[in-house]
């Protein structure tokens, strides 16, 4: 589905599935909102669950100004469009980059945080200008399959890089700059410790990109949170171990609030 109008991105695409309390689901850089399969299923039942493209992912219009500031404010339209007053949030790499300045921008709209597979901040990080020139050099099947090796753990099944390759394979050149000037422009430590709302920080013990000891820094900066690894999982826990990784969401979701 497409929302027409949004204020300064043009049309964003998203998917929808279930009926209930807001999740809200936010990619990464080599995702888009297919990336969320298995939470459709898993959540459809409890929640209303949206997954949005980011600004130039999938079939949303690019940003002008790729910044984390104005694609949080692209989300929170896109809630208001829908009609939703308050969501939880799951960020998840660059999604997590861009979540927090949501909640921090739009205070009482976020009521609960998830940061997946993700830093305070990706500056300097990762050689994604090196990345871009993928684009250049590789067929978009190739691409595909170089960016699913680095997502998922040595030994991840042919089905499980199958899928990723798949999504990361329909990335656009544009999208990814965008999502580079996100990523390169963005450090969440002084907003961070401001999020007084309960918070889950998951990663992969495998994960190249967003090592477990990037999340344990997230988590020191979060007034409350809570903390989950998974055995077995690379950059992408939430296909690699879908399993495990929504019944940890569907913990911390089922959680009752401090009185």
């Amino acid at each position: 589905m497409t929302l027409p109008e949004l204020s300064r991105s043009g049309p964003i695409a998203y998917r929808e599935a279930g009926q209930g309390p807001a999740l809200m689901l936010m990619h990464g850089i080599g995702g888009n909102s297919k990336t969320w399969e298995e939470q459709y299923r898993a959540f459809a039942g409890s929640h209303r669950v949206i997954g949005w493209d980011a600004p130039g992912f999938g079939g949303s219009d690019p940003a002008p100004e790729p910044t984390a500031d104005l694609w949080a404010d692209e989300a929170m339209g896109l809630l208001d469009r829908l009609g939703v007053e308050t969501a939880v949030l799951l960020g998840h790499s660059m999604g997590g980059i861009i979540a927090p300045r949501v909640a921090s921008r739009h205070p009482g709209r976020i009521e609960r945080l998830v940061l997946s597979g993700t830093r305070a901040g990706f500056v300097g990080a990762l050689g994604l200008e090196e990345r871009l020139r993928e684009f250049d050099t590789l067929t978009p099947e190739e691409r595909g399959r170089t960016r699913a090796v680095g997502m998922a753990a040595p030994g991840a099944p042919p089905d499980v890089l199958a899928r990723l390759a798949g999504i990361a394979g329909e990335g656009t050149r544009e999208a990814f700059a965008g999502g580079v000037a996100v990523l390169d422009g963005t450090d969440n430590r002084a907003i961070l410790p401001t999020l007084d709302i309960p918070a889950l920080v998951l990663c992969g013990m495998e994960d190249g990109i967003a090592p477990p000891e990037r999340g344990e820094e997230i988590a020191a900066l979060l007034p409350d949170v809570r903390m989950t690894c998974f055995e077995g999982a690379g950059h992408a826990a939430y296909v690699e171990k879908p399993d495990a990784y929504n019944a940890r969401l569907a913990e911390f979701l089922a959680e009752k609030p401090h009185a």
